[in-house]
């Protein structure tokens, strides 16, 4: 009977997600402490407190990213022992637990999505299945039942962007459903029963990024004609020829790499070598993040190549440095997408 529950609720999770192509898709879990709120039970005219004590709880979601939205399935299992219940006529001890096996559609809301930082908020709704089993009051089995019920959840966090694909989280989350029955196994009278629940999790998530783009091959030197044969040789000037070089960078980053920094290292020999004198740097950012922020992190980065040049001994005022922000991408992408390939300083030896 649990396998089929757990089936059930797998096929529930797989149509909440949304059919979407070139989607940014995760996955995540998360695990913690759960804190059941006291259970009003109800029947024939009386009422009790069913108490329980802190339990834990473990979930796991697969999701779809766009900008600062996030869309999600989820499945996920909490489990709380019982501790007493609380009558008109005084305290019972009583054996057992409560368990729910729930599947959630959530929808999140992600600030400052260009940070490494990302506090979160976010609601859910689905079904839960609360499992009594069988409640026992000194060795004796009271009461039990087995009830799916519709369910919402509120939540809010925090996540950390350990690497480009790994994220930390930790968040506090609400979760309830709708009252659910039990039966008092003597005489099948039903109990309705509450279930309000409080958790502290901590988990990650790792998303399916694109990997990190190869550089671009440096463009080979035009070949230079041979002179004709003359009794006095002639010396052969050599041919002026373009030459464009690229560098990357990481997500919200303006931090040259060492791969970076050996492609520099060539456009410095090459200016140093011909007769080149202006470089031209432009600066430009992938379609995550606002106009005005990916403007300045485009200038950002055009300057971090500048001073590396700089370094390796191009005077300054020979480098222009250009901001084109998220303009002129590389590869055409929805607003909002974290593309590698557009995170870039192009460097122009004209």
């Amino acid at each position: 009977m649990r396998n089929l529950k757990i089936l059930l609720a797998a096929a529930a999770v797989s149509v909440t997600m949304p059919t979407l192509a070139h989607a940014q898709w995760y996955v995540g879990v998360d695990a913690g402490a759960s804190h059941l709120e006291d259970n009003r039970m109800k029947a024939l005219g009386q009422s009790a407190k069913e108490k329980s004590d802190i339990g834990w709880l473990a979930q796991g979601q697969v999701g779809y990213a766009f900008g600062p939205w996030k869309v999600e399935g989820e499945l996920s299992y909490r489990d709380n022992s019982l501790n007493k219940i609380d009558t008109p006529r005084g305290s019972i001890n009583v054996d057992g637990n409560t368990a729910v096996l729930a599947t959630m559609a959530n929808g999140i809301y992600e600030f400052l999505p260009d940070s490494r930082w990302h506090p979160f908020l976010g609601a859910g709704i689905g079904v839960a299945n609360i499992d009594a089993g069988k409640i026992k009051v000194d060795g004796q089995n009271i009461y039990k039942g087995n009830d799916w019920q519709f369910a919402y959840q509120g939540f809010a966090g925090v996540g950390y962007d350990v690497t480009r694909n790994v994220e930390l989280k930790a968040q506090y989350r609400y979760f309830a459903t709708l009252d659910y029955d039990t039966k008092v196994i003597a005489n099948g009278t039903k109990i309705d029963n509450e279930y309000r629940d409080h958790a502290l999790l901590v988990g990650f998530t790792y998303k399916f990024n694109n990997p990190a783009p190869a550089p671009i091959p440096v463009a080979a030197p035009a070949p230079v004609a041979a002179p004709a044969p003359a009794p006095t040789p002639v010396p052969v000037k050599p041919v002026a020829a373009k030459r464009n070089f690229i560098v990357f960078f990481d997500f919200d980053k303006a931090v040259i790499t060492p791969e970076a920094a050996r492609i520099i290292q060539q456009a410095a020999g090459t200016s140093k070598s011909t007769t080149i004198t202006r470089i031209d740097l432009t600066g430009h950012t992938d379609l995550s993040g606002s106009e005005r922020y990916n403007q300045a992190l485009s200038i950002k980065r055009g300057n971090a190549v500048k001073a590396e040049l700089v370094k390796l001994g191009i005077p300054a005022a020979q480098i222009d440095v250009v901001g084109k922000g998220k303009s002129e991408p590389l590869v055409a992408t929805p607003d909002g997408v974290r593309e590698p390939q557009n995170r870039r300083v192009e460097i122009v030896l004209p």
